[in-house]
């Protein structure tokens, strides 16, 4: 039996696999990567940049901003990695009050991909 949630869940960009993003009672849901395809060739600090342009965008189209972050998980291929991409995050958290977060390393499904994130945001309901 299948039940329609269409009326209590937004989904953005439905593919085959998963959304790129899902809000549920005012609370948005997405992972982000840098821009696809990856360059293993780029920094760090390059790809963690992407990363948070392309996640400033996906927040705005779900009715948020960096503001309204709850949490971010950060998963680094190479935790040699941590202080470079820190800068790069405390710069983009700079003068707002930052999100829980928590950071770890794994094997990321692409070698070229250093760092990918899941966030959790507060977000436009309707």
């Amino acid at each position: 039996m299948s039940s329609d949630f269409s009326s209590i869940i937004r989904r953005f960009g439905v593919g085959q696999r998963g959304s790129l993003a899902v809000v549920h009672q005012g609370t948005g849901y997405f992972a982000c990567t840098p821009q696809a395809p990856y360059d293993g060739s780029l920094s760090i600090a390059e790809q963690t940049r992407q990363l948070l342009a392309k996640a400033e965008g996906r927040l705005a189209e779900i009715g948020s901003a960096k503001e309204g972050l709850i949490f971010c998980a950060i998963m680094l291929a190479d935790m040699d990695d941590y202080a470079a991409m820190n800068e790069v995050w405390d710069d983009w958290v700079s003068g707002i009050a930052p999100p829980a977060r928590a950071c770890f390393e794994a094997r990321l499904a692409s070698p070229d991909l250093k760092v990918e994130m899941i966030m959790v945001s507060a977000a436009n309901a309707a």
